[in-house]
């Protein structure tokens, strides 16, 4: 702990909170001390409990979920217990079935429960995507742990991230990537071996390639708006006020990227209505700054994770259904490929990114197959392609795909983990 890192954390929760969130992270490094590390040392290997985790505060989402699910639907909680590590156990009960537990991890004032620990040493399988947050630091011989992970795109880890020469970045046995390319990008970042690398997908692409919900249905329940040709807009971050990154040194005259105000963004709109195409632009957790007076337009709106959660519609799923996908060097645009429609990059500030965080290629543009946008102009006339069924970029995916995507070869993406795992 920090002096800073102590004036920031009184500045976000108060005095009272900050209290409670350093005597959170206080009882748990104790709770590993004693807990974890007696059942990780002494405890008996549980192989039929599977423990997921997600990201902290993002309890039931991504990977984890769609997996989970998967489990379910199979039956497989019939002779595995599965354990949910998440921040709010309240949020979640109503999605317990047999055999299924949720504990306690990283709740808002960062303490996670003993409970926690001793699945954590003992269970046979332990899958998280952002980090494991010690809590199967210490852990039977024979657990096997995954990292589901969230995504490979073209970032570069940030500088200050990256682990010292000869030092993995984080322990498990295997890491997961959609195709054969990220598994030398993800080994370098991770500093493990290229064996460790499943270049098997990620199980949310199942809910991407098959959405529960039909389009017309989504846009009802998140926006009360007629079906029509829609586009999602996922913009990575560049300013955040809870991380510090390299990305913040990046400046840009409008929140969006492409866009130099908002009268540029009113113009777009009106581009959208001619073309009979709606926008959706899903708000970057990390990103600050958004303002959108959004009775202001007709074409345009915003979705967050709030929105998903209350209409119960997975960000996959939502991505799913769109008509085309605009990007920039987020694990979005790789994701979308597999649904072979229109894509579009968004790279005004790629020099600037290239400075900053980096590239994991040398020249990320060749893993780009669709229309780079600069500004406006380039804006309207992706859209207008879209609109007259124009997919100028469809031969490069193709061509692109076996590199950059391990299809299944059976029905999904988590059977394809399950049965490498033996998980049935």
């Amino acid at each position: 702990m920090t002096k800073d890192s102590l004036k920031r954390k009184i500045k976000e929760e108060g005095l009272a909170g900050s209290v409670l969130y350093y005597l959170g992270r206080f009882c748990s490094k104790a709770e590993l001390a004693l807990v974890g590390k007696w059942f990780g040392n002494h405890g008996k290997l549980r192989q039929n409990c599977i423990v997921l985790k997600n990201r902290t505060m993002q309890d039931m989402t991504d990977n984890p979920r769609a997996f989970y699910e998967y489990l379910i639907q199979n039956k497989i909680n019939e002779n595995h217990q599965i354990i949910w590590m998440v921040s709010d156990k309240k949020k979640c009960e109503k999605l317990k079935y047999k055999n299924v537990k949720f504990v306690t991890a990283e709740n808002k004032y960062g303490w996670s429960s003993p409970l926690a620990y001793y699945y954590g040493a003992v269970a046979g399988f332990f899958f998280y995507t952002n980090n494991t947050a010690y809590l199967n630091f210490y852990h039977c011989k024979g657990q096997i742990t995954v990292n589901m992970w969230h995504g490979c795109g073209y970032k570069d880890a940030a500088k200050d991230n990256k682990p010292p020469a000869g030092k993995s970045m984080m322990h498990f046995d295997h890491a997961m990537v959609p195709g054969p390319v990220f598994v030398e990008t993800k080994s370098r970042y991770w500093n493990c071996e290229k064996e460790k690398i499943l270049a098997l997908g990620y199980p949310r692409y199942d809910w991407m390639l098959h959405p529960s919900v039909s389009r017309g249905e989504a846009l009802e329940k998140l926006f009360s708006h007629k079906d029509m040709k829609t586009v999602i807009w996922m913009p990575t971050f560049r300013k955040s006020e809870v991380l510090i990154s390299a990305e913040n040194e990046i400046e840009l005259p409008f929140q969006l990227p492409a866009l130099e105000s908002e009268a540029e963004l009113k113009a777009l709109d009106i581009h959208l209505r001619e073309c009979g195409i709606f926008l959706i632009i899903k708000k970057h957790p990390l990103q600050s700054g958004w303002s959108l007076d959004e009775g202001a337009y007709t074409n345009i709106r915003y979705v967050t994770e709030e929105m998903l959660q209350k209409s119960g519609i997975q960000l996959y799923e939502l991505v799913g259904l769109m008509d085309g996908l605009i990007s920039d060097y987020s694990s979005i645009a790789v994701d979308y490929m597999l649904l072979d429609r229109p894509l579009g990059y968004v790279l005004t500030d790629l020099e600037s990114y290239r400075n900053t965080r980096g590239f994991v290629f040398e020249n990320p543009e060749a893993y780009m197959p669709g229309e780079k946008i600069y500004n406006l102009e380039d804006l309207k006339d992706y859209f207008s392609h879209i609109a007259v069924g124009e997919d100028p970029f469809k031969e490069e995916r193709r061509r692109l795909l076996p590199a950059m995507h391990t299809m299944p070869k059976k029905s999904g993406y988590c059977e394809a983990l399950a049965e490498y795992l033996n998980i049935k």
